[in-house]
């Protein structure tokens, strides 16, 4: 009686703290809705020069942040490398990065809130097992590595599945309506022809990718020197940031809120500020992460790519605006990101399915791309070490 007491204690608490972790996380979320709207919409809406006045005291207030606060939070990378390698991810530095995080995304970043939610949802929930694992210890109940069998030990972790099952549960729950509709809702059926445009569109699309590779290693070497300025060093990113909106306003924010409204108007929007926008989206993505605001790169990028593709539609109406937008956007995040087929699976779930086979195409001929150079790199290896070990011999 008293184990099955223990166990009944042990599950609430599981689905008590999972559920606060997916409302603590959708709260993050409306407070940075709410905070762009305010500081927008009602509070700077009547002031001259609106944009670059927000955007550089934000670049101080970021690197006042950075100054007293600490580099908090870090990438997306570095957490997900940590979280494989350790299983945890340390919260003890959540409230301050949390903090920068927030006045980055609220003044107008290029950045999405990727960056805050994997810290948040990684501290969190590394925070919630170590309460589950403590609890267990309380209650006597068997803890996972006391099991040498690896599926018992599995099955002895259900609390910490359950609180993970409650907190995505309310994450949804709380999070309907702000995201209504999806990204992108398009207006054209699809047809088997955009398959074959698919392909010079994938083709331009990578060549975007290495791109934004390219700026992400030359913005990183550029700021390098103000590493130890940080107010120096993300007050220049708000006044590049402010002075670039002024002539393209797109480029504000992550980019998810204005997918729908620039496909819907891309015509009238036309093919140079479309091709500006992408490039500059890219460009200053970069250059706030190197000059210390806090986000990700995954929302804007995938605005920019889209913007990138409809500019090449309104240039050649012939073109399908849906499939020039996702055919640009499948290709650059798998150039982008380390593994390409996860490209394809966001790009499944984020869009309609029922151009899924543009994804395919798209992201499977950089997949082909990244293997062809893989092993055109082995092979120069191989034959390297061949001619070092002739030379030896002679």
């Amino acid at each position: 009686m008293k184990k099955i007491l223990s166990v009944i204690i042990l599950l609430l608490t599981a689905i008590s703290l999972g559920t606060m972790v997916g409302a603590v996380t959708a709260s993050f979320l409306h407070l940075v809705e709410w905070g762009q709207n305010w500081l927008w919409s009602s509070l700077t809406s009547s002031l001259p020069w609106q944009i670059l006045l927000i955007t550089v005291i934000g670049g101080i207030l970021v690197g006042l942040c950075q100054k007293y606060l600490g580099d908090f939070p870090k990438g997306i990378t570095e957490a997900v490398t940590t979280l494989q390698k350790t299983g945890r991810l340390e919260y003890h530095s959540l409230p301050k990065g949390m903090i920068t995080a927030y006045v980055s995304l609220i003044a107008g970043a290029s950045l999405g809130p990727e960056a805050a939610l994997v810290d948040l949802l990684g501290g969190l929930g590394t925070w919630v097992g170590d309460l589950i694992r403590s609890l267990r210890a309380r209650l006597q109940l068997p803890l996972p590595q006391q099991f040498k069998n690896q599926v018992e030990k599995t099955l002895q972790h259900w609390p910490n599945l359950l609180a993970l099952a409650a907190g995505a549960l309310a994450l949804i729950k709380l999070l309907n309506g702000m995201y209504s509709g999806g990204f992108l809702s398009p207006h054209e059926p699809f047809q088997w022809v955009d398959l074959a445009w698919s392909i010079p569109l994938a083709a331009l699309g990578a060549a975007t990718g290495a791109l934004f590779l390219f700026m992400q290693n030359w913005t990183r070497r550029l700021a390098a020197p103000f590493e130890h300025k940080p107010i120096l060093r993300a007050a220049s990113g708000g006044v590049l940031l402010g002075i670039a909106a002024l002539g393209l306003p797109m480029i504000l924010f992550s980019g998810q809120h204005l997918l729908q409204p620039a496909y819907e108007q891309y015509l009238q929007i036309g093919f140079v500020t479309l091709f500006l926008t992408a490039l500059v989206r890219l460009l200053m993505t970069n250059i706030l992460l190197a000059t210390g605001w806090k986000g990700g790169q995954f929302l804007p990028m995938m605005f920019g790519a889209a913007a990138l593709g409809l500019s090449v539609s309104a240039l050649f109406p012939v073109i399908p605006a849906t499939t020039a937008a996702l055919a640009v956007m499948g290709a650059l995040v798998a150039v982008v990101l380390p593994k390409p087929w996860i490209a394809l699976v966001l790009m499944a779930l984020m869009f309609p399915f029922q151009y899924v086979g543009v994804s395919v195409v798209s992201v499977g001929l950089v997949v082909i791309g990244k293997q062809i150079k893989e092993r055109r790199q082995k092979k120069e290896n191989r034959d390297g070490t061949l001619s070092r070990c002739l030379i030896t011999e002679q």
